[in-house]
């Protein structure tokens, strides 16, 4: 089967669609599929006889905001996907946003190509989202003729059924559960050692993490590492010089695979203080590496997390909650085995091969 991703980002990019998709394209390979990926013309991504872009240039930054760039891509594209799927001849599209996934449709229909949409994140239920991204969104998915919208986490899944959306399917994105396989832990005879992965933007509620910090940091015995990079990153790093924790937060900037994996093994529970979600993909990697979790009970993160069980779950936006909790599992290492154990054996079921089989059989039903 030929196969096209379409994806806004893409590897090395920060983000759970760039991530998905590259690991998608990973995994389809190794079944024996043929696997193309159209994503924005940035120039963090190597554009390679399997990688191809479309559009303005653009950066990063910019590819979740309505800009005239944004825009003008878009209709490139639209124009662009003639040329290329006539060349290319896919078997089905796999769009990864549903604004890309509506400019291919018309290409699609005339070639008679299926396309299905992953919906990363769904905002047109979140008002938090102004009014016009909402209906926008909401457009472009009823009106693109997707063949199935999936969700990557239930309560996505019923946002979709509240808008009635009918052909919503339910797949969760995947982890690589054996790259922490027979690994050994790095001691840690000193501080307790708190990892965040992810884009530092308000979504993340790291600002909450930092107020968090500020209430334990009297004791001293315990460190916050932030990983990665995005818009919030000067801002929270003047929010640490201001609440006093500047020696205890570090800020690494965006790490290589290999430093992440590293960042990993070294500590000593995973922090996710987001205010908003679907699936986070740095969770299920987290709980691939049986770090115990710490996270906020937002979008899909419930439906598949358990308090006490395999992760402490928070309210978002409550630093003092947030605290107690972080200061529960830096005095309680049996609890930490307990949750990282735990959410181990959890996330067996979240593999990328079993993501692949799954959507295996929603492209198949194109020759229903």
């Amino acid at each position: 089967m030929k196969i096209l991703h379409l994806t806004k980002k893409y590897h090395p990019m920060i983000g759970g669609d760039a991530y998905a998709v590259y690991n998608l394209k990973k995994y389809q390979m190794e079944t024996g599929c043929a696997v193309y990926v159209l994503t924005s013309n940035c120039d963090e991504i190597t554009q390679n006889e399997k990688v191809f872009k479309y559009g303005l240039k653009d950066t990063s930054a910019n590819l979740d905001k309505i800009t005239p760039q944004r825009l003008i891509s878009l209709f490139l594209l639209f124009f662009e996907s003639f040329r290329m799927l006539g060349e290319l001849k896919p078997d089905i599209i796999h769009s990864h946003s549903a604004d890309l996934g509506f400019f291919i449709s018309f290409a699609a229909k005339f070639y008679n190509i299926p396309v299905v949409n992953t919906c990363h994140g769904i905002s047109f239920d979140d008002k938090r989202y102004f009014f016009l991204k909402r209906q926008a969104e909401k457009f472009f998915i009823k009106h693109s003729g997707f063949k199935k919208v999936i969700a990557v986490d239930k309560n996505g899944l019923e946002i979709l059924k509240k808008a009635e959306i009918k052909n919503g399917i339910y797949i969760p994105n995947g982890v690589d559960i054996h790259r922490f396989e027979n690994i050994t832990r790095e001691k840690n005879c000193g501080k307790i050692r708190f990892l965040f992965v992810g884009r530092l933007e308000k979504q993340k509620g790291l600002e909450y993490l930092l107020k968090a910090t500020e209430y334990l940091r009297s004791k001293n015995d315990f460190e916050i590492i932030i990983a990665g990079n995005g818009r919030e990153a000067k801002k929270l790093k003047e929010s640490a010089k201001e609440y006093g924790i500047q020696d205890i937060v570090k800020f690494t900037g965006k790490l290589s695979e290999q430093e992440l994996f590293e960042h990993y093994l070294k500590c000593d529970i995973f922090v996710l203080p987001s205010l908003w979600e679907g699936l986070p993909l740095t969770l299920l990697e987290a709980a691939s590496a049986e770090l115990p979790i710490i996270a906020t009970k937002v979008g899909g993160i419930p439906s598949v997390f358990s308090h006490g069980k395999n992760a402490i779950l928070v309210k978002s936006g409550e630093s003092m909650e947030l605290a107690r909790e972080m200061r529960r599992l830096i005095e309680d290492k049996k609890l930490r085995e307990v949750l990282g154990s735990n959410a181990r054996n959890l996330v067996e079921e979240y593999s990328w091969e079993n993501s692949v089989k799954k959507l295996d059989s929603v492209y198949s039903l194109r020759v229903s």
